[in-house]
């Protein structure tokens, strides 16, 4: 008997350790702007869905930008989350979510793995009680990304991000932003039919592999750029105080 659990644990991690970083299931639904529900595998470029602000207190308009992820026929382990209204959503293990910490009384942003019973998940204006936490295995996981960084999946708040970054969800949102300039510059040039990035039927798409690739150097250039960037300031200030500013006092100081 011990031997098989420890056969069943083993089994278990093996799952987690495959599992893509980010992704949700394919067959949870979102629901679009002009009311139609849709499932995840289902999503285009440039569908209209809804999100809610990081407070859970109002709806926004939100936009699909890109698949970063397809993997129709590949199976992964996922952490589902089942409300006491019956609401549930399902996430791969480092998949963030935003959830209230009832002992810390605040919102917080959690992978999936880390997410307790007693934390409370979050819906348009109010937080709803986890009744169930199970693992499970199913075929199909997508990762789509969206404007805000968040999307609303069968009416519960999720992040479109990870963990793995190693960064907070606000952080890789602000290193997405030359992504979500290009799409809104391209498709208010071309058309809002345009699609910037094209379409995957398979795997990971190039910018999220460049963005994986490269997430230590970017890590490092948004943990330093608090410190960089208003350096430069200073020094433009500066620099324009003793080139423009100071001689005109001098002048009239004479």
């Amino acid at each position: 008997m011990k031997l098989l659990f420890s056969y069943k644990i083993n089994i278990l991690q093996c799952f987690n350790n495959l599992s893509p970083a980010s992704c949700f299931y394919g067959k949870d639904q979102v629901e679009l702007v002009h009311g139609e529900k849709r499932s995840i595998e289902n999503l285009v470029i440039g569908d209209r869905v809804w999100s809610i602000t990081p407070d859970g207190n109002s709806l926004i308009e939100d936009e699909i930008i890109m698949m970063m992820h397809n993997e129709p026929n590949i199976s992964a382990s996922f952490y589902t989350f089942k409300t006491i209204e019956g609401y549930e959503v399902s996430l791969t293990d480092r998949h963030n979510i935003p959830v209230f910490d009832s002992k810390e009384n605040q919102i917080k942003i959690k992978r999936s793995s880390l997410v307790r019973q007693e934390d409370y998940l979050l819906m348009y204006n109010r937080k709803i009680k986890i009744e169930n936490i199970s693992i499970n295995t199913r075929i199909g996981f997508y990762s789509p990304l969206t404007l805000t960084g968040y999307l609303l999946v069968n009416n519960i708040s999720t992040s479109v991000f990870s963990d793995s970054y190693k960064t907070s969800s606000n952080t890789i949102q602000l290193g997405f932003l030359p992504i979500r300039l290009y799409y809104r510059l391209a498709r208010m040039i071309y058309g809002k039919s345009y699609n910037p990035f094209g379409d995957i039927q398979y795997g990971l798409h190039p910018v999220a592999k460049f963005y994986k690739d490269y997430q230590k150097q970017l890590r490092f250039w948004f943990h330093t750029s608090k410190y960089i960037l208003p350096t430069i300031l200073i020094y433009f200030i500066m620099n324009f105080f003793e080139k423009t500013i100071l001689p005109k006092l001098q002048k009239i100081f004479k």
